[in-house]
């Protein structure tokens, strides 16, 4: 993906750059207190994924060979996964910490540079034990464990890792392909569709650049709409004015980009607005007519699902 690292962006200044990373820290300290609740919530959205993949296979979930691409930072959908017993991986550009070394803090200053092994050491030192706690204790309502398997997370470009062919029942992928580079998506596709099971599924959710929090500005983010708070920017800022960039690389991609692109390597089964309506109360009269080029449905909706299954074509 010609990247070091895809959460690492270009501010145009050192005090941009500081501003937008202390309104991060800002709601991750904000979001300790209720951490177990959003980790129950993550557990039924992996909850989700059983219903839907059993639905259209009429296969065990349990059975399947999962694969999730860009894990993340925060890794918590394949730990859980991984805990539950469930035979899941996943691929990142970025090194993921793990266990906490300093092993991994420097081997994360080198594959992705200093940004990245700032917002690391924070996340060690003040987040991520907490988080692996909540998680441990949300999985213990279920009967299973935190187990942290790091064979399990490979690190790397998807489209370029050898994928076996017709060897991932699951794929799936959260908030990624939005900071992926457009010449390199499909690439990413066609890998992935050849991994694609015959009968096996993929669900890829990206945050499409049009919605309010698309421009991935942290006042912006989609849990701080209801919120009586100061801003600097404008709502749609960054298909508006532009004044600012987010911590972070994005492709800029609208949502009839993201239907061709999976059209070209897969069957699309169904596309989701998980959001619909987002934004709604932003949307005034002079927004609107300034932003007459987009359709109101892809201004009020930040995440959208796709449901993929392969081609018909590409059947063995």
């Amino acid at each position: 993906m010609n990247k070091a690292s895809h959460s690492v962006g270009h501010i145009g200044s050192a005090l941009d750059w500081g501003w937008e990373n202390l309104q991060f820290l800002r709601m991750r300290l904000r979001g300790l207190q209720d951490k177990e609740a959003d980790l129950t919530k993550l557990l039924v959205e992996l909850d989700g994924y059983r219903s839907l993949y059993e639905s259209l296979t009429e296969r065990p979930f349990q059975q399947a060979s999962m694969f999730e691409v860009g894990y993340g930072a925060r890794p918590l959908r394949l730990l859980a996964l991984i805990s539950m017993g469930l035979n899941a991986r996943g691929i990142d550009l970025d090194a993921p910490m793990l266990q906490g070394s300093v092993h991994e803090l420097l081997r994360i200053l080198k594959t992705n540079g200093w940004q990245r092994f700032i917002k690391s050491t924070v996340r060690a030192t003040v987040f991520d034990a907490h988080e692996r706690h909540a998680l441990d204790r949300a999985l213990a309502r279920r009967g299973a464990r935190l187990r942290v398997q790091p064979d399990r997370f490979l690190v790397g470009d998807v489209s370029d890792v050898a994928l076996t062919p017709a060897s991932l029942d699951f794929i799936y992928s959260e908030d990624v392909f939005e900071h992926i580079p457009r010449e390199a998506l499909d690439r990413v596709c066609a890998s992935l569709a050849r991994a694609l099971a015959p009968q096996g599924v993929a669900v890829i959710s990206p945050s499409v650049f049009t919605g309010i929090g698309g421009g991935h500005l942290v006042e912006w983010y989609p849990h701080t709409l209801d919120r009586d708070i100061d801003r600097r920017s404008e709502p749609w800022e960054h298909l508006r004015q532009r004044r600012f960039a987010p911590d972070c690389f994005l492709n800029e991609m609208r949502l009839y980009e993201y239907q061709r692109l999976f059209e070209r390597h897969f069957s699309v089964e169904a596309v989701h607005n998980l959001q619909a309506g987002l934004g709604r109360t932003f949307l005034t009269e002079d927004v609107r007519e300034e932003l007459d080029d987009y359709s109101v449905e892809e201004l009020l909706g930040d995440k959208w699902r796709f449901v993929l299954r392969k081609k018909p074509e590409a059947q063995p």
